[in-house]
């Protein structure tokens, strides 16, 4: 008996190139003269016309065929099927966001306006501030010449979104708009998140139906808290639920981008999952995790045609890393057989390397080994340090 053809083997997209080559070999086969025609000839034109508007036609009929199949459709399609046939809304990119303070040492007074101040991170990042207030002048003191200066705290926005647009702290220090003797900085970081990966919206489609289920698997608690529908937040981005016991109680961890939640949003999430998720005679206890920073330090080599200088570098692999860390699960990478699992060095390594193809050799000096994560553990980025060495291509 013949085998079955897989289903990706009869997705396949036909290029602008192949529907020409193919259009002039059936004009060949009926005897047209096509080694004759130049460019510019009307026919061969109207042949490269024909041939780019079937191949985006190709492409719109090739996506309307996967997206009858979730592990192949892509794109707008995924996301059509995911709310249409599994009523899952696909989280948006977040903009990144913190706390900036203007520090006067001069003596103008200035208003602000939500809206008035533009601000730059130091890896290009742009950030207009939502609040305002009044930054008062800086005091002299006459007799001593000793300057107090006066400080005004206002709540920025990144211009775009996604995890491109994150910052670490004290690395928003730069005012577009000039104010003449005025400083900022922000003292914690601002994170934004990429909008999920498909193979994660696949695998929400998958645990929401486990939510139907009468008996409530431990999938139907992680598809309700990730639900913003159902809890009213949307700041829950992993989970991972534990069998606490044999009398019926259950044991869920969530977290954020960032690692731990708020109390009100935690408190959000257990109502949700208390109406949506839980069966008769169980007690689920949902908690937040703790946050295990981790800082980085490292050496990273790259051929100089990589066009950067050393701060930019280390601004892109700090970028690259907190994006790996955001998505890593709660209790980190559990190697089947262990009981437990970690932050693995390699994958440190690994998003270190990925970030220039440039980057050929890359030494980590903290953390020195595996970071070992107990059950409620998630890894945050703490500070990263790296010292960078460019080297002329051969």
């Amino acid at each position: 008996m013949p085998s079955l053809a897989s289903l990706a083997s009869l997705l396949i997209q036909e290029t602008k190139e192949a529907i020409y080559s193919r259009a002039l070999a059936l004009a060949s086969s009926l005897g047209l003269p096509v080694t004759s025609w130049q460019a510019g000839d009307p026919t061969r034109s109207l042949y490269h016309l024909e041939s780019e508007t079937l191949s985006i036609l190709e492409k719109i009929v090739v996506g309307y065929i996967a997206s009858g199949f979730l592990d192949y459709a892509t794109g707008w399609w995924l996301k059509i099927l995911a709310k249409q046939v599994y009523d899952v809304d696909v989280p948006a990119a977040t903009f990144a966001e913190t706390d900036v303070v203007l520090t006067n040492s001069g003596g103008g007074v200035y208003d602000v306006e939500p809206g008035d101040l533009t601000f730059q991170s130091s890896n290009g990042n742009l950030y207009r501030n939502t609040t305002g207030g009044t930054l008062a002048a800086a005091v002299i003191d006459r007799a001593t010449g000793s300057v107090t200066t006066k400080t005004l705290t206002v709540h920025v926005v990144a211009e775009l979104a996604g995890s491109g647009s994150s910052a670490g702290a004290g690395t928003i220090d730069k005012l577009v708009t000039s104010l003449l003797g005025v400083s900022c900085t922000n003292p914690t970081a601002a994170e934004g998140v990429d909008e999920q990966s498909e193979e994660a919206t696949r695998q929400q489609c998958r645990d929401k139906w486990a939510k139907l289920s009468l008996y409530g698997p431990k999938d139907a608690y992680s598809c309700v808290a990730r639900d913003s529908n159902l809890t009213g937040t949307g700041a829950v981005n992993r989970v991972r639920p534990y069998p606490d016991s044999d009398t019926g109680e259950v044991l869920l961890y969530v977290g954020g981008p960032s690692g731990s939640i708020s109390d009100p949003d935690l408190a959000k999430v257990t109502d949700a999952i208390v109406a949506w998720a839980t069966p008769l005679c169980v007690t689920p206890e949902v908690t937040g995790v703790r946050n295990v920073v981790v800082p980085v330090t490292c050496s990273i080599w790259t051929y100089s045609t990589v066009n950067q200088s050393a701060a930019d570098v280390q601004a892109a692999v700090t970028s690259k890393l907190a994006t790996m860390f955001a998505s890593k699960p709660i209790g980190g990478d559990i190697i089947p057989g262990n009981d437990t699992g970690a932050l693995y060095l390699s994958a440190i390594q690994d998003t270190i390397s990925g970030t220039f193809p440039q980057i050929f050799r890359v030494v980590i000096t903290s953390p020195a080994n595996d970071v070992a994560l107990g059950n409620g553990d998630v890894a945050t980025l703490g500070v990263v340090s790296a010292d960078v060495h460019f080297v002329d291509a051969a």
